[in-house]
């Protein structure tokens, strides 16, 4: 296989990138009924992997945006999977918590392994630091930025992330931060007034963004200490440890609600004493019935286990047999299932395979010179997807990463 990139820039870091397959390629994939090829390119700066694409070889171009300046290597296999193209993604272009989930470059050996591939080609861009778009103010940045994670790739990115931020991004923050500032508010009063510690920070109160919700109490869970149990040298008091204890806010609040239902309750006394006893008596009452309900529940609940069990060893045998006689049946409808699903799969790989030897002869190296233009390009390859990628390129310059 070959590369060809598109070197006339213009100072945009946008590079259109083009292949095309040698006779051996193609004979190679026909020989071994490969129906679902796909190009991986892997982008390489100051030997790192900064970049990965995985494209069906029969889009013949792409466009890759480089983000850092300097010698960019572009590393470029065919490669497929016997189990589809899920598959394939997955193994090739899957991501997890902290990226790509496999490797493929060593940057010791400058190349790829680990691949079920065919074929190597490599070519190198060098970007300018003149290429990359200008930065926006740092002001605007963090603005626009204040609800991403990771900053964006190109402009196109960033004016998405401002049409959000000076549309409904304002009012939203307002609302965001007013719930801030009474949840900080309250937690700190509960570390202050309820559980008297010292060193809480009410910093983050008045500054929202600057701080965490944990940093309102952090030191005063680990360097704090309880004013009413504890004296500066944080030591028990001793002097007056009953006061302390007595006039503890959580203490005041428990007498509290006690006095407010000793009150509750002389109140109810005061207002009818004789409705104790007639309610004494409907709960005893109620009592006795409950309880000879369940007595009787009970006792039918018994006699129908009783039967339930004759029965149930009675039918034993012949449930054993329906079952036995449904799960071979079973077995047979998904044994029928598989055959079925491995035909329809295989003629759905021979018709991709055949569409695919139709379009071999656009991507063979035969047919003349390899431009990495748009234009060039047959025309019913110039899909609505490159042609986006094409006006992208032009319009939206990527940022320095």
């Amino acid at each position: 296989m070959k590369l060809v990139a598109n070197n006339n820039t213009a100072g945009n870091p946008t590079v259109a990138l083009r292949w095309c397959l040698v006779p051996e390629d193609i004979v190679y994939l026909e020989d071994n009924n490969i129906f679902n090829p796909h190009i991986l390119l892997i982008v390489v700066n100051n030997k790192k992997e900064v970049d990965r694409q995985l494209l069906p070889v029969s889009d013949l171009m792409t466009y890759i945006s480089f983000n850092h300046s300097g010698n960019n290597t572009v590393l470029a296999t065919i490669v497929w999977h016997k189990d589809g193209l899920k598959k394939l993604r997955n193994y090739y272009i899957g991501k997890g918590k902290y990226g790509y989930e496999n490797n493929f470059y060593n940057y010791s050996t400058d190349t790829l392994e680990n691949t079920d591939s065919y074929g190597l080609d490599s070519l190198t861009v060098n970007i300018s630091t003149d290429f990359f778009a200008p930065e926006p103010p740092e002001w605007e940045k963090s603005w626009v930025n204040l609800w991403f994670e990771n900053k964006p790739k190109d402009q196109c990115q960033f004016r998405k992330r401002r049409i959000l931020a000076y549309s409904i991004q304002p009012p939203l923050i307002l609302l965001y931060v007013i719930f801030l500032v009474f949840w900080r508010t309250l937690v700190a009063l509960f570390w202050f007034v309820i559980r008297t510690r010292t060193k809480v920070n009410f910093i983050p109160i008045i500054h929202p963004f600057k701080a965490d919700n944990e940093d309102v109490w952090f030191e005063a869970e680990r360097r704090g200490r309880n004013i009413f149990l504890r004296d500066k040298n944080f030591s028990k008091r001793n002097d007056y440890k009953l006061a302390g204890i007595l006039f503890h806010p959580i203490a005041v609040i428990v007498f509290s609600a006690i006095l407010i239902v000793v009150d509750l309750t002389i109140i109810k006394i005061f207002l009818g004493w004789w409705s104790y006893l007639l309610g004494s008596l409907a709960v005893s009452v109620a009592i006795i019935i409950i309880v000879l309900i369940i007595f009787v529940v009970g006792i039918v609940g018994i006699w129908l286990v009783g039967i339930f069990k004759n029965w149930q060893k009675k039918s034993s045998k012949d449930k054993h047999m329906l079952k036995m006689r449904r799960q071979k049946e079973k077995e047979a409808k998904k044994s029928e299932a598989i055959k079925l699903a491995n035909e329809a799969k295989k003629l759905t790989q021979q018709a991709e395979f055949d569409k695919l030897k139709n379009e071999f002869s656009l991507v063979s190296c035969d047919n003349g010179p390899i431009i990495p233009k748009l234009k060039a390009l047959p025309k019913e390859k110039r899909t609505i997807h490159l042609r986006f990628l094409d006006l992208k390129a032009r319009v939206c310059k990527p940022f320095a990463g």
